[in-house]
C-alpha cells in the first residue's frame, strides 16, 4: 500500500536504503565521497545529496573560537613570560588572597611559561577538531587533552569575585570589576569554549539520513528523572545563603556578632554601592533559584501565555543553557574558595558557612543543564522512525523536517 505525494507519485512505505558504511567506520555518499565519522560534523551526505544542518555548524565555530582564544591568550601568556606588565595573578592582584585565589602565590616567569605551553596545545588540540589532519588522531584522547586545558581555566584562575560581580552587574553595578576580574571573565570564557569543543569532538555521529544525534528508546525519559532530582538540589542549596544575607541587611547578626553586620554596612557606603544593591546578592540567589526551576517545568521549554510577543513559543534551548552553564561555573569556582578557606586557612566562621553549600550547587546545576539539554535536543528514534527515512511520507507524528523538538512530556 502507498501513499500519494505532492508530486502525485506514490511512495512507499519502504524507507529509502541509508548511505553504506564503508569498513573503515567512514560514511559513504551516493557519489561515492566519504566523510570521516570523527571529529566535528559540519554536514551530512545523503542519497547524493549533502543536507548543512544548522545543528551542525556551531560546533564547528566553537572550536575555531577556541583556537583563536588559546592564541591571544597564549600570546599574552608569552608577553607576561618575558616580562611585559599586566600580569593579573600573583601580588599583581591585591585581592588575590582576600578572595580566595587559588594563584595568589603564582609569578609572571613561570606562570606566563605555563600559559604560552597550554595555549599553545590549546590551539593544536582545537584546530585538530576540524582540521582534515585531525581525523587522523583518536577522538578519546584529543578530547581528554581538551578538557585538562580547560579544567585549570574554570576551576583555578577565578575566584569568588566571578560570582559576586555576576549578582552585582544584574543590578548596574560594576564598580569592582578591575583587569584582574575581567582576566578570570576572559579565563571562564576559554575554559567553556575548550570543554564544548571536547564535548563536541566525542559525539558520536549523527545519523546518515536526519542528521540528528542517535539516542536510547528512554533517553529523554531517563534525563527527565534525573533533572528533576538535581534542579531540586540546585533550588533548596543557595537559600541558606540568601536568608543569611536578607538577615544581615535588615540588621540582624545571623551567623554573625553586630559588630560584623555594621563594619558590612560601612563597607558597602565606603565602596559607594547604594544600600538598595545591598540586596542583590539576596534577590539574585532567590531569583536564581525560581529560574532554575524551569530546567525541569514545562514553562522552560514553553513561554507561558502572558510573556508578551513570545508567549506560546518554544523557549530557545541556548537560552537556558549557557546562562546556567556560567552560573555553575561562577557558584562552583566560588565553593571551591570557601572550601579553601575552610581546609587550607584554619576554617570559617559563621559568615561562610552557607557557602559549603555552593559546591553542591554548582554541580546540580551542571547536571540539570545538561539534562534539560538532552532532553531537549532532536535525537534520532532509530529505523524505522527516523524523520530523514520519511521525508516523502506524509504520515501523522512523523514529521519530515529535521529540527522539530519532540515533547518533553513534563508538566509544570
Amino acid at each position: 500500500m502507498s501513499h500519494p505525494t505532492p508530486s502525485g507519485r506514490a511512495a512507499a512505505h519502504e524507507p529509502t536504503r541509508p548511505p553504506e558504511r564503508s569498513t573503515g567506520g567512514n560514511r559513504a555518499s551516493a557519489a561515492g565521497t566519504s566523510a570521516p565519522a570523527t571529529g566535528i560534523e559540519t554536514g551530512i551526505e545523503t542519497g547524493g545529496r549533502r543536507h548543512d544542518h544548522p545543528v551542525d555548524r556551531p560546533p564547528a565555530l566553537v572550536a575555531w573560537a577556541a583556537a583563536l582564544w588559546c592564541l591571544v591568550y597564549g600570546s599574552l601568556g608569552a608577553y607576561w613570560a618575558s616580562g611585559g606588565a599586566g600580569f593579573p595573578f600573583g601580588h599583581s592582584d591585591a585581592n588575590a588572597e582576600s578572595m580566595g585565589s587559588w594563584l595568589a602565590a603564582a609569578t609572571p616567569g613561570p606562570t606566563g611559561a605555563v600559559i604560552a605551553v597550554g595555549c599553545a596545545a590549546g590551539v593544536v588540540a582545537a584546530l585538530a577538531a576540524v582540521m582534515p589532519w585531525g581525523r587522523r588522531l583518536p577522538r578519546r584522547p584529543l578530547a581528554a587533552v581538551l578538557f585538562v586545558l580547560a579544567t585549570p581555566l574554570l576551576l583555578a584562575a577565578p575566584d569568588v569575585r566571578i560570582l559576586q560581580n555576576l549578582a552585582y552587574s544584574l543590578f548596574g553595578n560594576v564598580s569592582l570589576v578591575d583587569w584582574p576580574v575581567l582576566n578570570q571573565a576572559l579565563c571562564v570564557a576559554g575554559g567553556i569554549l575548550l570543554a564544548a569543543t571536547a564535548t563536541q569532538v566525542l559525539r558520536r555521529p549523527p545519523c546518515a539520513a536526519c542528521g540528528r544525534p542517535p539516542a536510547a528508546p528512554d533517553d529523554r525519559r531517563r534525563w527527565t528523572r534525573i533533572g528533576r532530582w538535581a534542579t531540586a538540589v540546585a533550588v533548596l542549596a543557595p537559600l541558606p545563603y540568601a536568608a543569611q544575607r536578607a538577615a544581615w541587611n535588615l540588621g540582624i547578626p545571623l551567623g554573625v556578632d553586630e559588630a560584623f553586620v555594621r563594619a558590612l554596612a560601612a563597607d558597602f557606603q565606603s565602596k559607594g554601592i547604594n544600600p538598595i544593591l545591598a540586596y542583590s546578592l539576596t534577590l539574585g540567589a532567590v531569583g536564581g533559584a525560581l529560574l532554575t526551576t524551569g530546567l525541569a517545568m514545562s514553562w522552560g521549554e514553553t513561554f507561558p501565555r502572558w510573556v508578551p510577543y513570545l508567549g506560546g513559543r518554544r523557549v530557545p534551548v541556548t537560552m537556558a543553557v549557557i546562562p546556567a552553564t556560567v552560573v555553575t561555573v561562577a557558584v562552583t569556582v566560588a565553593g571551591l574558595a570557601v572550601w579553601r578557606w575552610a581546609l587550607l586557612d584554619g576554617g570559617i566562621n559563621g559568615s561562610a558557612a552557607p557557602g559549603l553549600l555552593w559546591v553542591p550547587w554548582g554541580i546540580a546545576l551542571g547536571v540539570a543543564t545538561l539534562a534539560y539539554h538532552r532532553r531537549r535536543r532532536n535525537t534520532c528514534p532509530g529505523r524505522p522512525d527516523c524523520p530523514g527515512r520519511l521525508d516523502h511520507v506524509d504520515l501523522p507524528g512523523h514529521p519530515g523536517v529535521p529540527g522539530r523538538s519532540d515533547d518533553s512530556g513534563l508538566s509544570g
